[in-house]
């Protein structure tokens, strides 16, 4: 004989049954993160930490199962981890929204959550004032093109302690974030070596983006120029290598040899975690 289906009334309560337990773990891990908060202080660490958000991410969307979408999950996690960061600290965002791309604030208002509190600024350069002003904590700006009248990131490589960036946005899909721009995260505390990392190359002679990727792509380590510049007689560009590389790693060195004596500096900009965004749809169509 079939089950009976449970009525709405029973369904209902066990919802609310459900609600209360989640609430309850809610409060459970407000009280860990406290004493996290704690033991952060007496060690001196970072308030965020970027690579070990999406590494707790990863793991959830590995053993997610279900209806739910992907999205919502890590929409709801970042909400914790939004307002765990303002449990231990105070800290505040500065992000860059030019007019014609109001979706990065979308972004930025999505990793953060509604706890966090975001201050938008017309350009990258009026986030990094904010930096060095200490009037920020972190920053959100527009992954670069070329062409783009702000080269922020060729600021940021000069600045030996500056800011570095240590995320890419969106790290699960897009959602309703208007715009289909990303955005890097940059922060001030080492974010050690993610997925991908970033370098502003320098080099002699002014080179098209064809030649720059044919010298870079000698190493056989995957790499995309995001952005750059040429003029008087130079080359600067922004570079994303498909590999966690230090600034001291033998690698680097393999990665610029194709462009032998033309080579004339290499700057760390940072690095981050891949996005999880194809993980994200191979689960949702399950």
């Amino acid at each position: 004989m079939a089950k009976a289906p449970r009525t709405l009334k029973t369904l209902r309560r066990q919802i609310d049954e459900t609600d209360d337990q989640l609430h309850d773990l809610l409060m459970r891990r407000a009280a860990l993160v406290a004493e996290i908060g704690v033991a952060k202080q007496a060690a001196h660490a970072g308030i965020e930490v970027p690579l070990r958000e999406a590494e707790i991410l990863r793991r959830l969307a590995g053993r997610h199962r279900g209806k739910l979408p992907v999205g919502a999950l890590v929409r709801f996690w970042r909400e914790l981890v939004g307002a765990a960061i303002v449990m231990q600290a105070d800290f505040s965002v500065a992000v860059a929204v030019p007019d014609d791309d109001p979706g990065i604030w979308d972004l930025a208002r999505d990793h953060y959550g509604s706890q966090v509190p975001l201050t938008a600024y017309r350009s990258p350069t009026e986030v990094l004032r904010a930096f060095a002003e200490f009037r920020a904590d972190a920053g959100v700006i527009a992954v670069p093109d070329d062409g783009v009248d702000d080269p922020w990131w060729q600021a940021l490589a000069g600045a030996v302690d500056g800011p570095r960036v240590n995320a890419r946005l969106p790290f699960a899909g897009r959602g309703n974030a208007r715009g289909g721009h990303d955005a890097f995260v940059i922060g001030r505390v080492s974010n050690g070596v993610g997925d991908r990392s970033l370098f502003v190359v320098e080099a002699s002679g002014e080179l098209s983006r064809t030649g720059l990727l044919g010298a870079l792509s000698q190493s056989g380590i995957g790499v995309g120029v995001l952005a750059q510049l040429r003029g008087n007689g130079s080359t600067v560009a922004l570079v994303d290598v498909d590999a966690p590389l230090a600034a001291d790693d033998a690698r680097l060195s393999n990665l610029t040899a194709g462009l032998g004596k033309q080579l004339v500096h290499v700057a760390p900009l940072g690095s981050y975690a891949k996005p999880l965004a194809r993980e994200a749809a191979r689960l949702a169509a399950k």
